[in-house]
């Protein structure tokens, strides 16, 4: 089969489209021609699996028949490398075998294809092998690799990913490389045993882990160890450690010997570990350090982006993934996610704030970071932000099921699967003598008659019909929207004083006006006559009727001990210049709370920008209440 025919497959792959043959020619460097040739090549190793369609548009991968083909393939450990990336990874393991070298003659005997393509394999192999510091040697005809045992060992895990179509490693395929048959027997036991002790184990790092421990394996039968060195275990690594070596004894019948272990239990305490929720033995603890550096570029990404990481919680998570990243730096060894170009390419904004955040813990630990470990730090972001928008906008429920069997928990799961984005269930009462005082969520899922009135109570059937999910939904989007209002009414409240709410005051123009607000802002300390003066000279410079009807003096300094709004509601309009006004907010600014105070003041402009609403707030303003009740109802809508 022709060394084109991973390119054009990995072609293939990238879309669910049709691709011309023009289009394969271009991208893969060959003629028109060659490409047919290459699909039929490729059409008839996998016969009888129609991998590939040829239709009018172009050609395109069946999926569901080539992935069939590829399992068949991995399932036979007896068949040829037949890819190029097969071959390469054969004549590496080989080629790390032996210490006497091989001939390119014989690697091309035993795989059944030219010297020249031999040749082809090993220009590609060399690249590989540069970076893992690993050199190919040729003496006359006869190659061998020069390298020591971890930068060979480097070199076959880096071109066992490069094996993988999807970024994910197939623990079925590691195993028949590396002649490993009970390798997912012993994930099975590892995973088992550390959840056990209430370790929290990551699949996305565990069968890297796993690929290195084949290769461990591999090496240790053909008297193949890494050197000794002088080993420091801390707790983690001699508590995970005594795991390896049991289950390797139990699976592998193989003794890896101290550094060995310490090797593999270093890779899974620094990968796939983090604390649950309390254990027995090695629980995993944040270093201080590392928390005053994940502080430290948190506030950095505040002031850079706006956007605000400070939660202790995300805080102690990253912290603790960036103390094992600093320490997998340290052993050159860094953690690969099959995730990575996905979130790069989807995710613009957290990836660009992962790559700020790395930039920080590089400049300030001295190591480097590659993109695989900036896009684990993507994903701390990503889902604390996603948390939070969830948080924001779901609602929390109460469940009344008295019980009877497993009623409560068949309901409590119907809900979560039918209504889980939109609901967050905090308690489930099983009584049926349920008090108004029990109830601390926002609505109430009950399967009885409750003996109190609420309106975010929705009475249900014990078993949920389409009617009950559609009545609980309508509760949900009620009690959200009461949600919302209350926020927006605790924002207001926080500006707006019912001591210094005026009703049909007459002011003869705008310093009156100032004056006169001013007066009620002094008397609470907020501002002083300096501030008062201030806004009076602004005002002279420039009107400050934003909108028709509403006039928002105020000072040109943030002086003010606390933002406040002084606030006049006339029903009949007022001189203010050329202009007339019926509403005038003396805006009192500060530099503490600016930011949430400035939201809440473009939200009152812009009501007044509309003469509708405008009406509303006015006719309705009789007191103070009345003009707060007003004001929520008409942002809100």
């Amino acid at each position: 089969m022709s060394d084109k025919y991973l390119a054009l497959l990995e072609l293939l792959r990238s879309t669910d489209d049709s691709l011309t043959a023009s289009f394969l020619a271009e991208n893969m460097g060959v003629s028109t021609r060659s490409v047919r040739s290459y699909v039929a090549a490729a059409k008839s190793a996998a016969h009888p699996y129609d991998i590939i369609s040829a239709t009018s548009t172009g050609y395109r991968l069946n999926r569901d028949a080539y992935f069939t083909y590829r399992s068949e393939l991995d399932a036979k450990p007896e068949s040829f490398p037949s890819t190029p990336r097969e071959r390469e990874h054969h004549i590496v393991h080989r080629l790390a075998s032996t210490s006497t070298g091989l001939s390119i003659d014989d690697l091309s005997l035993s795989l059944h294809v030219s010297a020249a393509t031999i040749e082809s394999d090993i220009k590609r192999i060399r690249q590989n092998a540069v970076d893992s510091g690993v050199a190919i040697d040729r003496v006359d005809n006869v190659l061998t690799l020069r390298g020591d045992e971890s930068q060979l060992r480097r070199l076959l895990s880096t071109l066992v990913h490069d094996e993988t179509n999807s970024g994910l490693l197939s623990l079925d395929t590691i195993a028949l490389r590396f002649e490993i048959p009970t390798l997912v027997e012993f994930k099975t036991d590892l995973i088992e045993r550390l959840d056990y002790h209430r370790y929290f184990i990551n699949e996305y790092g565990i069968d890297s882990v796993l690929l290195h421990l084949a290769i461990a394996v591999d090496r240790v039968r053909n008297g193949l160890t890494l050197p000794d060195i002088e080993i420091e275990f801390d707790d983690d690594t001699t508590f995970v450690s005594g795991i390896v070596r049991e289950l390797a004894k139990r699976h592998f019948s193989i003794d890896l010997g101290a550094r060995e272990e310490w090797y593999l239990a270093r890779q899974l305490a620094t990968r796939i570990i983090t604390p649950g929720s309390g254990g027995s033995a090695g629980t995993p603890t944040v270093d201080g350090e590392d928390v005053a550096l994940t502080t430290r570029a948190v506030e950095l990404v505040y002031d850079e982006y706006l956007i605000d990481l400070r939660n202790s919680d995300l805080i102690g998570r990253l912290a603790l993934h960036i103390g094992h990243l600093v320490t997998r730096a340290k052993f050159d060894s860094p953690s690969r996610n099959p995730l990575q170009k996905s979130i790069k390419s989807s995710y613009p904004l957290v990836w660009d704030i992962a790559v700020f955040i790395a930039s920080t813990i590089q400049k300030e630990r001295d190591i480097t970071i590659d993109e695989d470990e900036i896009s684990y730090i993507a994903l701390h972001i990503g889902s604390h932000l996603e948390r939070q928008a969830q948080a924001k906008n779901r609602v929390s429920a109460t469940i009344v099921s008295p019980s009877y069997y497993d009623l409560h928990i068949v309901m409590r799961e119907s809900i979560e699967k039918i209504l889980g984005g939109e609901i967050t269930i905090e308690s489930v009462i099983t009584r049926t003598d349920v008090r108004a005082s029990d109830i601390t969520t926002d609505i109430v899922i009950t399967t009885i008659p409750l003996p109190f009135e609420l309106d975010t109570i929705v009475q249900v059937q014990p078993f949920l019909s389409e009617s009950d999910i559609d009545a609980v939904r309508r509760v949900t989007s009620r009690a959200r929207r009461g949600r919302r209002r209350n926020l927006i009414r605790e924002q207001l409240l926080k500006y707006f004083r019912a001591d210094m709410f005026f009703r049909n005051v007459t002011f003869d123009g705008p310093e009156s006006a100032i004056r006169t607000l001013g007066e009620a802002l002094k008397s609470h300390g907020i501002i002083d006559d300096g501030y008062v003066e201030s806004a009076i000279e602004r005002e002279q410079m420039s009107s400050t009727v934003f909108v028709e009807g509403l006039a928002v003096p105020h000072a040109m300094s943030m002086t003010a001990q606390r933002p406040t709004i002084a606030l006049a509601v006339n029903e009949v309009a007022t001189p203010w210049g050329d202009q007339r006004v019926n509403v005038v907010a003396f805006i009192a600014f500060a530099a503490s709370g600016r930011e949430e105070f400035q939201e809440v003041f473009e939200q009152f402009v812009d009501v007044f920008s509309d003469r509708a609403r405008m009406a509303d707030v006015i006719k309705n303003s009789t007191t103070f209440e009345g003009f707060i009740d007003t004001l929520v109802h008409v942002i809100d809508v």
